[in-house]
């Protein structure tokens, strides 16, 4: 058996995968991030594929150096700009599987501000790379053991089934808190106005 590439430079192949332990946060001044685990190894997907560390060769499954060099963060693996949702600002291999952060454009296009809304809102939990997969280990043809990642995508539908988003923004009662505190925060202005026109 001869070692197996999926995908090209031209043509990537393309992992759909959920996000495995995602956080989305919005800061003060607006921007989402999107972080979690873009794919986990020593899994199956629901290709069948285990992405597994081939000690033989390396000590890594993700080779991330054509990544690095733009590190977009992509809608539905469509390569224009009307799809460019955002950067990803960190990614790194662990023993889990692929770490990243994201922070989306705060552009006003529909495409980008449907997909940020909707992560923002838990609905979306997608996410896919594409790039070149060798799978070297003739002994276990299944093992995924060398993934040259290209680019990470928002997906509606993954693969991973272990690896599932879960949005968080702001939970209930921490925004039924800052309605309380900014409630309390007009009654004291009032009152302080009432007394000085007294």
């Amino acid at each position: 058996m001869k070692h197996i590439i999926k995908g090209t430079k031209v043509l990537p192949a393309v992992k759909i995968l959920p996000i495995s332990e995602v956080k989305i946060t919005e800061t003060s001044q607006g921007l989402v991030y999107i972080q979690g685990y873009a794919n986990t190894k020593n899994k199956a997907d629901r290709y069948g594929d285990i992405p597994t560390v081939y000690h033989k060769k390396r000590d890594y499954v993700y080779e991330l150096k054509h990544f690095a060099k733009n590190p977009v963060l992509l809608i539905d693996h469509v390569n224009r700009i009307d799809h460019l949702a955002g950067s990803v600002v960190n990614i790194r291999e662990d023993d889990k599987g692929l770490y990243f952060k994201a922070v989306f454009s705060t552009s006003g296009h529909p495409i980008v501000a449907h997909a940020r809304h909707i992560y923002k809102e838990g609905h979306a939990k997608g996410i896919s790379i594409a790039g070149r997969f060798h799978f070297e280990d003739n002994d276990n043809p299944s093992h995924l053991t060398y993934a040259e990642i290209y680019e990470i995508s928002l997906v509606a539908v993954p693969a991973d089934p272990d690896s599932l988003a879960q949005a968080v923004e702001k939970t209930i009662d921490e925004a039924e808190n800052e309605k309380n505190i900014k409630l309390k925060l007009q009654e004291e202005i009032d009152a302080w106005l009432t007394a000085l026109n007294k």
